[in-house]
């Protein structure tokens, strides 16, 4: 299974407005997101949390995933 950081709308959590948030996005065999969750945001070390930061970074220069890419959500 492969994961990563994301940006994603969830105008659900916001009375329909637009609210962005860092998720952890799940891919299928194919790389099509399927599922999300709430990001681990800590580490054991300082290193761990550098890390964070890259993958966080990262999610900033992807497109911003919609809640209803993932089916269920409005």
């Amino acid at each position: 299974m492969n994961w990563d950081h994301r940006v994603m709308n969830c105008p659900s959590e916001n009375g329909g407005d637009d609210l962005l948030f860092f998720k952890e996005v799940f891919y299928d065999d194919r790389g099509k997101p399927y599922a999300y969750s709430e990001p681990y945001m800590c580490g054991d070390d300082i290193h761990e949390l550098g890390e964070l930061l890259r993958r966080l970074e990262k999610a900033l220069s992807e497109p911003v995933l919609q809640e209803t890419d993932f089916g269920g959500h409005a």
